[in-house]
């Protein structure tokens, strides 16, 4: 999972670095934005794991805590890609903000509900 994040973030360099926007147009944005989303999905994913890693007491499935640290870095992600969007359009306010995260909550609930349900 951290070599697909380097190489994530080295496809997000070389997508800042050598392509120009103004000549590329919408494919430009499109390549920066998913090569930036993958880039935080799998550092995240990381950052999540090695601190879930950490707090375990007792001995867990460790696949386990992978699920829920990717689901989560998915999440944060997909909300930060978007505020960036949004903020690049001029259309990032605080309520917009706010439905976002509150978005990314329910959606946080509901697989909690669907977990849950698969336990009983």
């Amino acid at each position: 999972m951290s070599m697909a994040a380097l190489m994530a973030w080295g496809g997000w360099f070389f997508v800042l670095y050598t392509i120009d926007p103004q000549e590329a147009g919408v494919l430009s944005l499109v390549l920066f934005y998913l090569t930036l989303f993958m880039a935080m999905v799998g550092t995240l994913a990381v950052i999540g794991v090695v601190y879930r890693r950490q707090r375990m007491s007792q001995v867990q499935l460790m696949i386990r805590e992978v699920k829920i640290a990717f689901r989560h870095a998915l999440m944060l992600s997909l909300a930060l890609i978007t505020s960036l969007i949004l903020s690049a359009q001029g259309l990032l306010t605080w309520w917009n903000f706010l439905a976002l995260f509150i978005g990314v909550g329910v959606a946080e609930y509901l697989c909690l509900l669907i977990q849950e349900s698969k336990r009983t």
